[in-house]
């Protein structure tokens, strides 16, 4: 399964015009490079979505749904880098927006416009973290509105 999601997520990067195709391969790439051997899938949510670390979720009535712990999506006008983790009561996108300067966030996604400005390190950071959370299975996070 996860050669298959390689494979997807390398067709949604190549049908991508540049300079999308190469910011979006080149944050594949550090994601990839932060999780060796990670599994990779491609997810539908309000267009085209690559996941990576996949888990399983559950809501109060049982099993709901498999979602991932770290994962990047072309938008009409920006890429959104989504991260399920969190720290210190939020998402985890929002304990560390300082380190993605010049970005806005939405509750558990840091929106880019300018993604040749990001750190890699910040996206490292964003990618280990989330997965260092969710490796082990899904655990309800506590998280607070921000103000």
């Amino acid at each position: 399964m996860a050669d298959d999601g390689r494979a997807a997520a390398e067709t949604v990067i190549e049908a991508l015009d540049e300079p999308r195709r190469s910011q979006m391969r080149h944050l594949h790439e550090v994601i990839l490079d932060a999780l060796p051997g990670i599994d990779v899938g491609v997810w539908d949510y309000s267009g085209r979505l690559i996941g990576y670390g996949a888990y399983d979720y559950s809501n109060s009535k049982g099993p709901a749904g498999r979602w991932f712990s770290i994962g990047i999506a072309n938008r009409k006008a920006y890429i959104s880098i989504y991260a399920m983790g969190t720290a210190d009561g939020r998402y985890l996108v929002e304990a560390a927006h300082d380190r993605f300067p010049g970005t806005k966030i939405g509750r558990s996604c840091i929106n880019i416009t300018e993604p040749d400005q990001v750190d890699d390190d910040a996206v490292r950071f964003l990618a280990r973290e989330s997965w260092r959370q969710y490796k082990d299975g899904f655990h309800r996070p506590v998280v607070t509105k921000a103000t």
